[in-house]
């Protein structure tokens, strides 16, 4: 370790990706990270908590029934609220998003994995495939018609050429903005948390015993910064799906 890392403080470490399988093959790098880790236990969290909630689903639900119920009842309502009841085929696709956002942020919270959403490169990576998604849905529904969302009805010809290019350039920056918007809200709040427990850390190094005393007022923000963390996890992870069903309606409707 260089010099400079030994000074980072932890609340940039804690985005380090660290490499637990070396793999390579055919020269490109798939290793086994930290990060990927964490994608996987969300996965397999995700899929044995709808397992467990529904694998004796009664009309009379048990909890665990209830709250994989609840979840899904928030995304089918959202989906056909914004995009129509033609995007009900989409509700599997989108719930898997929220599940998988959700789920990973949450677990990113405690000690066990990092956060996923925490990096660029994944939320880009989900905005992209949300993107993708909306594409071949249009074009799927459409053929070259879906080209018609890029020039809103009733516009004048002679500004048609410069409102076009707009379009283009700003229909090409949504699953830019989308994965940004994510990121930047889940990046900030885990620094905000570790520069406080990076606090903690150095008024107990300092000063020992009386270091110990002094941290119980920066813990108590802790707590309060970790109830707003989870309830921001839940509404970006919700703000995720819902512009992703917006550009589903925009996909499905062409106008």
């Amino acid at each position: 370790m260089s010099i400079l890392e030994e000074h980072i403080p932890y609340a940039l470490k804690q985005f380090k990706i660290d490499t637990i399988v070396p793999i390579e093959i055919f020269g490109v790098d798939a290793s086994l990270t930290n990060v990927s880790s964490a994608k996987i236990a969300t996965a397999i969290v995700v899929v044995s908590y709808l397992y467990y909630a529904m694998r004796d689903a009664t009309l009379v639900p048990r909890r665990f029934q209830v709250s994989a119920e609840m979840i899904y009842g928030l995304i089918s309502n959202t989906v056909v609220g914004v995009a129509g009841l033609e995007a009900k085929p989409a509700i599997p696709f989108v719930f898997t998003l929220f599940t998988f956002v959700l789920f990973g942020t949450l677990i990113g919270l405690t000690p066990l994995h990092v956060t996923f959403t925490s990096h660029l490169i994944n939320t880009l990576a989900l905005s992209f495939i949300v993107f993708a998604y909306a594409n071949i849905l249009g074009f799927g529904r459409h053929g070259f018609g879906f080209l018609r969302i890029l020039l809103p009805r009733g516009v004048p010809l002679f500004v048609a050429p410069v409102l076009v290019v707009v379009e283009i350039v700003s229909y090409l920056f949504r699953p830019i903005t989308l994965g940004f918007r994510l990121f930047a809200n889940i990046f900030a709040g885990h620094v905000m948390l570790k520069l406080f427990a990076d606090f903690c850390s150095m008024l107990v190094t300092a000063f020992g015993s009386t270091g110990v005393v002094a941290t119980i007022f920066p813990l108590l923000i802790m707590v309060v910064l970790y109830g707003f963390e989870v309830m921001i996890t839940c509404i970006q992870a919700y703000i995720f799906v819902h512009i992703t069903s917006m550009y589903l309606r925009d996909s499905i409707h062409a106008h």
